[in-house]
Order: C-alpha cells, then structure tokens, then sequence
C-alpha cells in the first residue's frame, strides 16, 4: 500500500517550495546589484520583474499553509523534487527577459542546469551577456552545488522537524556532524573558503595577464564558483580556451578535484586526519578510474598525433577526465573529443563522467564510493562462492570509519547504480531517435544526467525541443539521485488513479 500524500499534505508541500522560491527571488538581489554599479538598466529590470514573480508565486505557495505540520520522509521528498523545478522555473525569468535566450524553454534548461551545476548550455552571444546575467548564471551555480535545501537549512529557515529527511532527499548520503544545521553551515564554510582562494588566486593570474581589474575579479570569482562546485559554465563561448593559460586551467583543475571530493572527507581531513586521503575507499577508487581514463586518453591523443608532449596531454587529455568526473570545464572543442580523442578516449570520458566524483560533493553521477562497493560486492559474492557452506565470510572497507559491507548497502548503491546506468542509455536512445550518431547522443545523456557539463556538440540552441526537455528531465533527476524525483512521480500517478476512481 502507497502513501497518498492528502490535501492538507499537499498545503505543507507548496509551503516549503514556497519558502525555496523566496529564497531564489532574494538572491536575484545580488546581480541586481551588480547590474545597478555596471548601469546595466535593462538587465537590472530584467531581474526586479524576475523576483516579483519569485516572491510573488513563492508567498502564494507559502500562504496555503500557515501552521505547517511536521514534515515526514514522503514531504521531504515531494518537497525537495518540486521546490528544485520551481526554484529554476522562477530562475530563468529574468534569464528569458534578456537577448540571449530565443524563448523560455532555453532560459528554463540553462536555469536548471545551473541550478543541477551541470553546465551544459544553449545561451547566444554569451561574450556580449551583460555582467549582471552572467553574475546570475554562475550565483546559480554557486546555490546549487550546495543545493537549495542545504542553503535553506543553513539559514536555519523555519522547519518543524524533517531537517534530516530534507536533507538526505537533496541526494546526500551522510551527516557530517550531529547536528543538520551545523552540518548545512559547515558545507557553505568549505566552499566560502575555496571560493575565496580560488578567487584570489585567479584573479592574481587574470591580472598578471593583463585583464583589468574589475573584469579580472569577476571573471576569477565566476570560473571558481563553477570550478569547486562542479558547474562547467564560463562567462565566454570558448570556456577556458579562452584565457590561453596552462594557470588559469590548472587552478580550476585543483578546485574541481576539490570540489568532488566527501564534504565529510573535508572535515576529517581539515581536523588532521589526512592519512584518510588515501585509506578511503572512495578516494581510492577516484584516483583508479581518473589513473585507468587518463592514461586510455592519453593513448588515443597519442594514436592520433594531434598533441605532443606531456604539458598538451595534461592540457588537453587528462584535463578533460578529471573535468568530466566534476564539473565540465573544457579545454577542447566539441568536435574534437569525437575527432582527435579516438574510440579509447572517447569512451574513457564517457565512463568517467558516469562513476562522477564523490558522495555528499557538489559531484554528480553515481559516484565512486558506489562502484567501490559494488566491486566489493562481486569480491564477497566469488569469495563465499568458492568457501565452504559452513563459513562466514565478511568484507570490510573504509570509509571515515572502517565499515561492514551489508546487503542493504549493497543494495542501495545497486539500486541507483541501475537508475543511473537506465537514464543514461535512455538519453542516448533519445538522441540516436533524434539522428545523433550513437556515440555522440551517449555521451551527451551521461554528460546531462550525470551533471558533467562536457559536450560533444549536441547541446546547442538549436537542438530539438524534445531532446532539450529530455536533458533538462535528466539533469533534475540525476542531481537528485532519482528517488525524490520518483516519489513525486508515483504521486502524480496515484492522484490520476484516484481521480480515476472517483468518476
């Protein structure tokens, strides 16, 4: 028996999307900000109609419930699902408003790829967007690594109860300290530190190239931003290619292996535990994979002669794998990931960006510490294959602690191992219906679904409007980790079947 959620259920639902869609409109505040010091007038219109309309439709959903009950597991999950589609719906408002989006339908998929940190975009003129937009874009990113409902619970934002459920449905796994709303504020004080390096640091390499000091604050503040959460997006067309600088592209490199790495593996390391570096079973496993793709690129570039020496394979190659697992920063054209990487390097990405970086990061995809344990698994199962029926045979692993591996974890990372591995050969089915060739159209759906951000070239504003919607549903569930998302499906569902029911 399914748990129908009741109208008074519903009420509480819109009143935390509400709240989630307020806090999006508050945020527009900053590029309003921004667009007001630059004189960006029209842009600065662009973003007061755009929080009229979040704070307008957020106290509408605020107000159909005034006295909230506590909230269960089932309205952390509605809640977390809905307020993410509603808070990009809301997001790209003023993203539409401005002459670099065609219609709606791409401000909305570039809001939730901003949102989801994926990065893949279908903006125009992106090197002509004004400062304000361009701030947007990348606040976006900066909101979502974290997700909207870390942020909301580290402003310690009014919830009675369901903290934890709120929490655990944003698609992370662990608690790093006792209590969530430390725990929220600690993952804004990681970041608030990176950031701020990454920023400087930038900004000294920006500067020493000779960009001005305004546009080198904001460019470093931007390329961090998306950099350490993993987002992929770049205030120019060309991303990275377009600063021509091995600094600025290994400086973004450190910040997004920083940025897919366990918040909790932060706080152990950040309290003095760095031996924990290397005895973590996930940290272990994404040093394996990126080793496994990085020398598998490096073969293909080799094959194909385009890139000599050590400096242009780490540029150009190894760049691009450690990218896909995190946030999809290029350093290539799309074309040439088809053309130059060859079928060995091309699928090394591929692969990359499916495994993404790590649990409870602003990494997506189904992450390292799963396919340790699924690995552990096939070992555990050959090993009680091969001993005696009267033995026990027990598989442990570490990970912050040294643990037990059991059916029930197995069976979780099992579970959204095959959710992942489904919506990305959907995607690619997608594609390959809409006369993508079959490699072009796979590494597209892992790059949306994972939350990568690399593109082969599909992803464009010209590209059909079903794919478009094919890859925004992606981004949304993969960043969620499905279970949210499929809640609120069976939901839709069974209120249909008892309409049904009723007539």
């Amino acid at each position: 028996m399914w748990l129908r959620l009741a109208s008074r259920d519903l009420r509480i639902v819109s009143h935390y999307v509400g709240m989630l869609v307020v806090g999006i409109g508050l945020a527009m505040a900053v590029p309003i900000a921004v667009g007001s010091i630059y004189a960006e007038w029209a842009a600065v219109l662009d973003f007061v109609l755009g929080m009229g309309v979040a704070l307008t439709v957020g106290m509408l959903l605020i107000n159909a419930e005034t006295r909230p009950d506590r909230v269960t597991h089932t309205h952390a999950l509605a809640i977390t699902a809905l307020g993410w589609i509603a808070a990009a719906m809301v997001a790209a408002v003023p993203l539409a408003l401005s002459p670099n989006y065609d219609s709606y339908l791409n401000a909305a998929f570039d809001a939730i790829s901003g949102l989801t940190v994926s990065g893949l975009t279908v903006v125009s003129g992106l090197d002509h967007m004004a400062i304000s937009h361009n701030m947007w874009r990348h606040l976006m990113q900066l909101i979502g690594g974290q997700g909207i409902v870390v942020a909301a619970l580290s402003l310690a934002v009014g919830l009675r109860g369901g903290a934890f459920s709120l929490y655990l449905a944003e698609g992370r796994d662990e608690r790093i300290l006792p209590n969530v709303v430390h725990t929220a504020r600690f993952i804004w004080f990681v970041t608030a530190v990176y950031v701020a390096a990454g920023t400087l640091t930038l900004f000294a390499i920006l500067t020493h190239l000779g960009v001005s000091l305004d546009r080198g604050i904001l460019h470093a503040f931007w390329l961090t931003a998306a950099a350490f959460d993993t987002g992929g997006f770049a205030p120019q067309r060309m991303n990275l290619m377009y600063y021509h600088s091995t600094l600025v592209e290994m400086t973004a490199l450190c910040l997004m292996m920083a940025g897919s790495i366990n918040f909790a593996l932060h706080a152990h390391v950040w309290r003095g535990a760095r031996d924990e570096l290397w005895k973590n079973l996930e940290t272990r496993v994404l040093a394996t994979v990126i080793a496994i793709g990085s020398m598998l690129v490096a073969l293909g570039l080799m094959a194909s002669d385009r890139f000599p020496g050590g400096l242009a394979l780490l540029r150009k190659g190894v760049f691009q794998v450690i990218s896909g697992h995190s946030a999809g920063h290029q350093t290539v054209y799309g074309n040439q990931l088809l053309e130059e990487f060859g079928s060995i390097g091309l699928l090394a990405i591929i692969i990359g960006m499916a495994v993404g970086g790590s649990l409870s990061s602003t990494g997506g995809g189904v992450k390292a510490l799963r396919i340790g344990v699924i690995t552990k698994s096939i070992i555990l199962q050959t090993k009680q294959a091969l001993a005696p029926p009267s033995s026990a045979i027990k598989i442990r692993y570490h990970h912050i602690t040294e643990r037990i591996l059991t059916p029930d974890v197995t069976g979780a990372a099992a579970t959204v191992f095959i959710l992942y591995l489904g919506t990305y050969l959907m995607g690619g089915v997608a594609g390959a219906i809409y006369g993508y060739g079959i490699p072009e159209s796979l590494f597209e759906s892992v790059s949306a679904t994972a939350n990568s951000g690399l593109s082969i070239g599909i992803t464009s504003p010209s590209m059909p409007t079903g794919l478009k919607l094919v890859y925004m549903f992606q981004m949304w569930a993969g960043r969620l980790e499905f279970i949210a998302v499929l809640v609120l499906i069976a939901q839709v569902v069974l209120a249909f079947d008892l309409k049904g029911m009723r007539k």
